[in-house]
């Protein structure tokens, strides 16, 4: 896949609500930053897939010199992780928990269901 097609391809999915993962054919190693090998085995035989959820894999919460608290959660699709702020519930936060995707201002969070 040429770099062009990959970003349009991400750009699409994005604008869609959704997170781009991209899948190697040919060892199917997931990865979010657009790449046109894979990293793990070299292959240019790629596909990108929009997730909408996964499963916080782990977080932090920043409350020194903000202000306001921020939480950045690493969220796992399926083997690929994707680090962003999560925007839910205080109380669902953990890890384990499944989130979705939301859109604000032309940028992506994570929340609880």
């Amino acid at each position: 896949m040429e770099l062009e097609e990959l970003l349009k391809e991400y750009n699409r999915i994005y604008e869609n609500g959704l997170v781009p993962i991209t899948r190697c054919r040919a060892c199917g190693y997931k990865f979010h930053m657009p790449r046109t090998r894979c990293p793990r085995c070299g292959s240019t035989n790629l596909e990108v897939i929009g997730y909408g959820e996964g499963t916080i894999y782990s977080y932090t919460i920043i409350e020194r010199g903000l202000p306001t608290k921020t939480i950045v959660v690493l969220v796992d699709f399926d083997g690929a992780k994707v680090k962003a702020n999560y925007v839910g519930d205080l109380n669902a936060l953990r890890i384990g928990a499944r989130v979705r995707v939301v859109r604000r201002d032309g940028n992506i969070y994570f929340t609880n269901y």
